[in-house]
């Protein structure tokens, strides 16, 4: 059942994680960096706004030529520009991930 399966999850994660010499109350909890942490974050935040004003304009996109698509696009990008820069502008770039 999945109770069963949760607990032998648990017991068995516990039985694997990694012993610290110092065993205090945060053991098996391990603090990790992300490389490259703010420009995945950007990245994030700009998949996120993408889909939104994407899904905002797609029946325009779908009714226009190549001309206003190329328009339109370019509309889209400075929008989604602008919801990142909203997004990330309280998050310093020298900030640890």
């Amino acid at each position: 059942t999945e109770v069963q399966l949760r607990t032998w999850y648990h017991m068995n994660r516990q039985r694997n994680l990694p012993r610290t010499l110092d065993d205090s109350r945060d053991a098996g909890r391990e603090s990790a960096f992300v490389a490259d942490g703010y420009d995945r974050f950007i990245s994030a935040v700009e998949s996120e706004a993408r889909k939104f004003v994407e899904a905002k304009y797609a029946d325009e996109w779908n009714a226009s030529g190549l001309i206003r698509r190329w328009k339109l696009q370019r509309r889209m990008d400075a929008e989604i520009s602008a919801v990142v820069a909203e997004t990330m502008r309280d998050v310093s770039p020298d900030a640890i991930f």
